[in-house]
């Protein structure tokens, strides 16, 4: 039996890399409302397969795996597929095809905003990466229901509907050079995902001044 692995990726012989993310509700990572709360996604990459190589994560499109079979996901929507890709998850089945001693079966897609689809004996799609505010993404609406999900139509389509939203944003897909989690720097990342805070100022000796205000009324 495969399992998705964690952050949604698809499940499959070759399953697909999960994402990271930052969210304003705790949770399942598959709750549904607790997946509309991302306001930063990173994707993962499609699982390879032993005909065509999974698509890398991408920015605000997955990549298609080499060959073009499993499609990467986007801002609106999971990639079709085998298996499609959906919000929050790569496309993915539990089965295997073929020979049983050449345990042919499929790879997952990459999880992200939206999944990349699956693809049977080939590679699958990349996930798309998400932050509120970048230009070019577009924020689902706090409406949206897990089988009706909605997007903002209307001012800027890239802030969250929480109204968080980040400046100066830069996204680095799987396909460019990133620094890993020891420092170093790497072509897209192999292993565990990981997310890093760190404080672009210094605010230890941030300091406070008392000012006394003194009003006077009068009567008459």
């Amino acid at each position: 039996m495969y399992k998705n692995s964690y952050g949604g990726g698809g499940q499959g012989q070759f399953g697909g890399g999960g994402s990271s993310d930052i969210r304003l509700l705790s949770g399942e990572y598959d709750d549904f409302e607790s997946l509309k709360s991302r306001i930063i996604v990173a994707s993962g990459a499609g699982g390879s397969d032993s005909k065509d190589q999974g698509g890398p994560g991408g920015s605000l499109k997955g990549y298609n795996s080499t060959q073009n079979k499993g499609k990467g996901g986007t801002q609106t929507f999971g990639s079709i597929g085998i298996e499609n890709g959906k919000f929050g998850k790569g496309g993915g089945e539990n089965r295997t095809i073929g020979l049983e001693q050449y345990h042919l079966g499929t790879s997952g897609g990459g999880s992200g905003y939206f999944g990349g689809g699956t693809s049977d004996d080939y590679g699958s799609g990349g996930g798309s990466c998400y932050i509120s505010g970048h230009e070019g993404c577009v924020s689902v609406i706090k409406e949206s229901k897990m089988d009706n999900i909605s997007f903002k139509t209307q001012g800027d389509i890239s802030i969250h509907y929480s109204g968080f939203k980040f400046e100066r944003t830069v996204i680095d897909d799987g396909k460019h050079e990133m620094k890993s989690p020891n420092g170093t720097f790497e072509i897209g990342h192999l292993g565990n995902g990981f997310v890093r805070i760190t404080t672009i100022f210094d605010i230890s000796e941030i300091s406070c001044n008392f000012i006394p205000y003194y009003s006077i009324m009068h009567s008459f």
